[in-house]
């Protein structure tokens, strides 16, 4: 009875963190299209017409595992000391939308008047978000966030690291 009732958590667990994780994604995609000229070619559409439709992006459980991510290096160490290592699922064809796996050792970094708009959702670990007014908020597996264009403050990677997926609108400003 009781593996029973662990199981049924177990899997109402999962579930409400897919849910969560697809809901924000949604969400994201919903951000990317707001203020466009037009939204885009749908996949009936594009069938109509005989546009061709990429392939689906898989996200393999190896790399959201933390395997075949490459090497720890410094990243981006002007805003601090954090050594992370990630895999780049993709990008749009223009660089404005993208969605990878990132994993940190210990460590924090700032950001300044975020130039895009980031989902995260922790795979593993947590995540200390501290906006520069002082609030405070700890993210842990199966937890996510929307940081908005403009956010300044700080992220701090506790002992133990994180792992995380995230989903940026970047408008353009990748690479620059």
């Amino acid at each position: 009875m009781i593996k029973k009732i662990r199981a049924a958590f177990v899997n109402r667990s999962r579930l409400l963190k897919i849910s969560g994780f697809v809901s924000c994604s949604a969400l994201m995609l919903i951000i990317g299209v707001v203020g466009q000229d037009q939204i885009g070619i749908t996949k009936s559409y594009a069938d109509a017409h005989g546009v061709n439709v990429p392939p689906i992006v898989r996200l393999d459980r190896v790399r959201l595992g933390g395997e075949n991510l490459g090497d720890f290096a410094p990243y981006e160490p002007d805003s601090g000391n954090l050594i992370a290592r990630g895999y780049d699922y993709y990008y749009s064809e223009d660089e404005s939308f993208g969605i990878g796996v990132w994993e940190s050792k210990p460590g924090q970094m700032t950001y300044n008047d975020l130039e895009y708009d980031e989902l995260m959702f922790v795979l593993d670990g947590s995540l200390v978000m501290t906006s520069t007014d002082g609030e405070r908020e700890v993210f842990g597996v199966g937890e996510g966030l929307v940081l908005p264009r403009g956010w300044s403050g700080r992220l701090a990677v506790p002992e133990g690291g994180v792992r995380k997926i995230w989903v940026s609108y970047m408008g353009g400003v990748k690479g620059q």
